[in-house]
Order: structure tokens, then C-alpha cells, then sequence
């Protein structure tokens, strides 16, 4: 295989700190960085070319997967040593390629630009922690940042249910347990129940996307255990909005009564440049679980939250707004760039429209 073209790729990824290229033919290749698309110079990427990779990169049971499910991913080594992302994904216009640089260190919540707040979350001992954000947010440096940070903690009996180990962590004072889907549990919800069975007192699980791992997610809370879960959402409200809709129309208010009462805290993040060196800074939204938000996911007033994370500054909450705001006034983001992502586009707490 001639990786000249990737590698090229690759160098443009990691020069411009980008958290992804996108390879999607009839388009130039793209760089996904500080929530932006920004198309590379040069002819637009081929099927042809798209194919090529999938040859190389891919085992036939990589391909054998991709047919059948339309998505593979597979670990690729550059020429300087730093591991990549590649995943596949079958679409209208043929195959697309992602590419995503992986860590080459376990990140520490200490070299992290985020709130006391989010950090505060591995002082709990029991209940349901969100952390949310979408692709390109930073919520995956987050989340491993907590896990090293829980690692730390020689009270802790830790099993992490993730959708690719793409970090090792060394032994710590805790014990640890790595699983991945598929080679070590088949489905999260069943992750999280043999989590339970083994005594683990914390879980921290890749996503919950299904209904079945909500459910698992809230019975452990409910039994004891301290359970952070990754959220594919751009707000606290959005993600859990995401939750309620999961269930059934006539279970959603047994839900949300549940989720009141094991809730201790929701971020939602997203990356902009720094204003004051190289780099990005992350906009953290901050969700505590106080008396009067259990009583908002009570009666389902999700629209209740923007108001009291408003009001309640004081105890560490912000909305996207407020923190954008302070990051801003302490000259961190640009007044350009608080502009561009103030208002609608990081949602005002706003609750998605309900099915």
C-alpha cells in the first residue's frame, strides 16, 4: 500500500489539531476542528480512493462486518508512531472515511481547563452522573481524565464498559477493569448488571443509547453504585431529553421519577480556539442534582432546568451562555468567537420537542 495520501492526511490532522478528518467522495477531504468543517486543498476525494483504504486497512472480516452492518473501525499506525481511529461507513454516495488521532497519554483532570465542578464528580459515591457532548466536544478527554482521577482512589472498585478501548489504564491504587463491547460483553445493559454482580462500586459506561442500558444504568444507581455514562447530546437539557425518550410514552414519568432520584449532576461541553495561546478551551455547561431540579424531572418539566441552573450559579451551575460569557470576559475566547456560538446554537437549555 502506497499510505503517501493518508499520511499527508494525517500530518494536516495533527498540525491543525483537528479532532477528525472526513474523507466523503465528491468532496475534498475535511477537517473537523473547534466544531467546524474546513475543506482541504486539492481534487475532491474519490470512491475509488475511499475503496483503496478499505482494501488496505481492512481484514476480510473487517469487510465482512462493514457489509453487513454498514460501519467498521480498525486501529492504524502512522509513521510517527501515533495511533489513529479509522472507521468506515457505508452511504449514499458510496463509503466515507473518519479518521480520529488517538491519545498518546492518559489526560489529567488537573491540565484540564474545566470547572471544580466536573471534577467534584468523583467525590460521589453512589448515583447517576452524565457527562455529554457531541463528536469533536472533548467529552471523550473528559471522561478518561475522571476515570484516571477515580483510578487514584484505592475505595474504588471500578469496571468501565467502553465501545473501543482506545486507553489503557495503568494499574492505580483502585482496581480497575477495562471491558469493550463485543470481546468482553455483549451489550451495555449487560455490562453494567455483571458490573453489579461482581461489586463494583463504580461504572462508567461509553454511552447510554438504548433503553436497556438506562434501565441498567438507573437500577445500579438505585442499588448503591456511583454510575458516569457518556451522552450523545449538545445540552444538559438535550441529554436528558435523550433519556425520557428512550422509554415508552406511558413509562417516561416512572423514568424521569427514577432519574429524580439518583441524579447528582449533568455536564455538556463543546471546544472553541483559545483566545490566548494555541490550543482549545472547553464551554462547560453544569446541571447539580438539587432539590428543585429533582422536582422538575418529577413532573417532566425539562424546560424548568435552563431557569434554575440560572438562578443557582452560586452552587456551580451555569448555562452554555453563562459560561461562554465568563470565558470570554476573562479573555480565553474571543468576542468573535462568542458571537458566532452564542444564542440558538448551543440550544438556550432548551428541551427537544417531545415524540
Amino acid at each position: 500500500m502506497d499510505n503517501s495520501r493518508l499520511e499527508t492526511l494525517l500530518t494536516a490532522l495533527i498540525e491543525a489539531d483537528a479532532a477528525a478528518v472526513h474523507l466523503v467522495p465528491g468532496r475534498p477531504a475535511c477537517l473537523r476542528a473547534a466544531r467546524r468543517v474546513v475543506p482541504l486543498s486539492g481534487d475532491p476525494v474519490t470512491g475509488e480512493l475511499v475503496n483503496e483504504f478499505v482494501r488496505d486497512l481492512l481484514f476480510s472480516d473487517h469487510r465482512a462486518t462493514l457489509a453487513a452492518t454498514g460501519r467498521v473501525e480498525v486501529l492504524y499506525m502512522g509513521r510517527d508512531g501515533r495511533r489513529y481511529r479509522a472507521g468506515f461507513t457505508e452511504c449514499a454516495g458510496g463509503r466515507a472515511m473518519t479518521l480520529r488521532p488517538l491519545p498518546t497519554a492518559v489526560p489529567r483532570l488537573e491540565d484540564l481547563d474545566l470547572p471544580a465542578e466536573v471534577k467534584s464528580l468523583v467525590r460521589h459515591r453512589s448515583g447517576l452522573a452524565l457527562v455529554a457532548g457531541q463528536f469533536g466536544a472533548g467529552r471523550w478527554t473528559t471522561m478518561t481524565a475522571l476515570v484516571d482521577a477515580l483510578n487514584r482512589d484505592p475505595s474504588r472498585h471500578i469496571v468501565t464498559i467502553e465501545d473501543q478501548i482506545e486507553l489503557v489504564h495503568a494499574a492505580g491504587n483502585a482496581l480497575l477493569h477495562q471491558q469493550e463491547l463485543g470481546p468482553h460483553v455483549e451489550t451495555v445493559a449487560r455490562g453494567i448488571r455483571q458490573a453489579v454482580a461482581l461489586g463494583a462500586d463504580t461504572i462508567v459506561v461509553a454511552e447510554l443509547s438504548d433503553r436497556d442500558a438506562t434501565e441498567a444504568a438507573l437500577a445500579a444507581a438505585e442499588s448503591g453504585c456511583l454510575v458516569l455514562c457518556w451522552i450523545e447530546a449538545g445540552t444538559v437539557v438535550g441529554a436528558l431529553a435523550a433519556l425520557e425518550l428512550q422509554a415508552e410514552t406511558n413509562e417516561r414519568s416512572r423514568l424521569m421519577r427514577r432519574l429524580s432520584r439518583v441524579l447528582r449532576g449533568v455536564t455538556s461541553q463543546f471546544l472553541l480556539p483559545r483566545a490566548d495561546s494555541e490550543g482549545q478551551v472547553p464551554v462547560v455547561e453544569i446541571l447539580a442534582g438539587t432539590p428543585a431540579v429533582a422536582a422538575a424531572l418529577r413532573t417532566g418539566e425539562l424546560t424548568l432546568l435552563a431557569p434554575i441552573m440560572e438562578r443557582c450559579r452560586g452552587i456551580g451551575m451555569r448555562t452554555a451562555e453563562a459560561a461562554l460569557a465568563e470565558l470570554q470576559s476573562n479573555g480565553l475566547v474571543s468576542a468573535a468567537d462568542a458571537r458566532l456560538y452564542a444564542g440558538v446554537d448551543i440550544g438556550l437549555g432548551r428541551a427537544p420537542a417531545r415524540a
